[in-house]
């Protein structure tokens, strides 16, 4: 009982270490080492002739504490913005680390089960407790790093997060995920941990040069592809994109008395930009605080025009459209030409759950005794806009943390992607940089430019290579000038999608079936 305690603890100190490769700067080194801490503790004699409900809790326990370091500013959230006192705050955000952390939990239990095949009765050992039994499946060194990729891939969460999301950090190992996305970045970034735990625990070849070509060569393929990426970035036509970060609280933007105020703001903000020598000026999510009518095909007459006290425009900017019924409310991102003609509307298509939908709404009539509407409505598909001369591929909110729906909008081939969010709720805590960490994988993956207007920060212009060409500090008023290529190449990615996941059912399913005769051999 006392060692299960102690590896608990140790499970959560590892999920708190993996939880540090991203919290306090893009640390891939502490991602790297994970692995070698979890696999240690699904090796250690367990004491118990449950091996997958150990290596479940296990992992569910790495993967709360995870979480919870992570995540650590939700009881902030709650108490700021849904009137939680902290007594009730930290249990709820205990309760959603814990269910976050079952991606971690299935992907340890995923790794026993393909791990585990035994074929003969158990051995006793000295102790009464503990067992030894013969194995014929996959080497737990293998099966940890596709388990992890594989699950991380299927498993929904509310905050989307990767095992890879700080690899970052090291900007040449992170170009890869422009052949195979987020799920190689796992693939191999934990197979390095892997393998350095199996040549350390049992000296071989085999994995000591796996694990050597898992961190030699993304480094030597990034070394290769980024003079590609910037030399390409030099040769095609730019556009001088401005970028303005009103700084307003939550309070005061949605207190309409403002509107006007805040209005005359971004003008003045989109004047001194356009000065400065911006052909395009993009306002953040929901900046503007009038909303629009979904039939508009002008900018809006009287105080509520955008193209009013000297802006010229255009201006690409975030605002609500409505239609004829109380619950068509859209959040929607707006091109409007120097003309004053609306010429391109994109609708946020991902929902966040909770915060601008209600789930099952549609399902279960007792809800809508509780909200009449149920919620934003999504829009139909990803769109892309032109304006000033341009295709922009508009990420709405948190849109830009999707990969998958990030490649849906660059395979309509726009010349840059554009992220609008706004990120005030979360007050001045590490999830506007972590979602600032994540983005800069669109760009990477996509090879397109990511320009991102955040009303509180951070505001950023991150290259088609991953690194950050401008970044604001957050809870600052403050706007930038910038030159963005309009690059319009492709990646194996963004065409082929994710062929990883796929392949690893595939091989677990033959694998599965190549046991399964070999273990009826064996009985016979």
């Amino acid at each position: 009982m006392r060692r299960s305690w102690r590896h608990g603890l140790l499970a959560l100190g590892a999920g708190s270490f993996l939880a540090g490769s991203v919290v306090q700067g893009p640390l891939p080194a502490l991602a790297f080492a994970y692995p070698l801490a979890m696999l240690s503790l699904l090796e250690a004699p367990s004491g118990s002739r449950r091996p997958y409900r150990r290596a479940f809790g296990l992992g569910w326990l790495a993967g709360t504490g995870c979480n919870a370091t992570a995540l650590y500013w939700i009881p902030g959230l709650l108490h700021d913005f849904a009137g939680f006192p902290y007594v009730a705050g930290v249990p709820v955000a205990l309760l959603l680390s814990a269910s976050q952390g079952l991606t971690l939990a299935f992907a340890c239990l995923f790794a026993e089960v393909i791990t585990r095949r035994d074929v003969s009765p158990p051995i006793p050992t000295a102790s009464p407790n503990d067992t030894l039994t013969k194995h014929t499946g996959v080497p737990r060194w293998l099966a940890f790093p596709a388990a992890i990729s594989l699950v991380f891939s299927l498993s929904p969460a509310l905050f989307p997060w990767r095992f890879s999301t700080g690899a970052v950090g090291w900007i040449e190992w992170a170009q890869i995920a422009d052949l195979g996305g987020p799920p190689l970045l796992d693939l191999v970034l934990v197979l390095v941990g892997s393998a350095a735990w199996e040549t350390m625990r049992r000296p071989r070849a085999l994995p000591l040069v796996i694990g050597a070509l898992a961190l030699g060569a993304p480094a030597l393929y990034g070394a290769w592809r980024i003079p590609q990426v910037e030399a390409a970035r030099a040769a095609v036509p730019s556009l001088q994109v401005g970028v303005v970060q009103p700084n307003v609280g939550i309070a005061e933007k949605h207190d309409t008395r403002l509107a006007d105020v805040h209005l005359r703001l971004l003008r003045q903000m989109t004047r001194e930009l356009e000065a400065d020598g911006a052909e395009l000026v993009i306002w953040p999510e929901s900046a503007h605080p009038y909303p629009y009518p979904r039939d508009a095909r002008r900018d809006l007459p009287g105080r509520g025009g955008v193209l009013r006290e000297g802006v010229r425009g255009p201006v690409l900017f975030g605002t609500i459209t409505r239609g004829t019924d109380r619950c068509d409310r859209w959040n929607s991102a707006i091109a409007l030409d120097a003309n004053g003609r609306i010429a391109g509307v994109s609708d946020k298509v991902e929902l966040l759950a909770f915060g601008e939908t209600v789930p099952l709404w549609d399902v279960l009539p007792p809800l809508r005794d509780y909200f009449p509407c149920p919620g934003i409505r999504p829009g139909a598909r990803p769109e892309t806009v032109t304006i000033a001369g341009a295709s922009i591929g508009v990420l709405n909110c948190y849109e830009d943390v999707l990969a998958q729906h990030a490649r849906t909008v660059a395979l309509r081939w726009p010349d840059f992607l554009v992220n609008i969010t706004n990120d005030a709720w979360f007050g001045d805590t590490r999830e506007p940089h972590l979602h600032q960490l994540v983005a800069r994988h669109r760009a990477i993956e996509t090879r397109r430019e990511l320009v991102r207007a955040v009303n509180t920060g951070v505001s950023s212009h991150v290259s088609a290579t991953g690194e950050t060409v401008i970044e604001t500090g957050t809870f600052v008023r403050t706007s930038f000038v910038t030159r963005v290529p309009k690059l319009g190449g492709t990646t194996a990615w963004t065409v082929l999608g994710d062929v990883i996941t796929p392949s690893l059912i595939a091989l677990f399913f033959v694998g599965a079936f190549a046991r399964r005769r070999r273990s009826r051999s064996l009985a016979t």
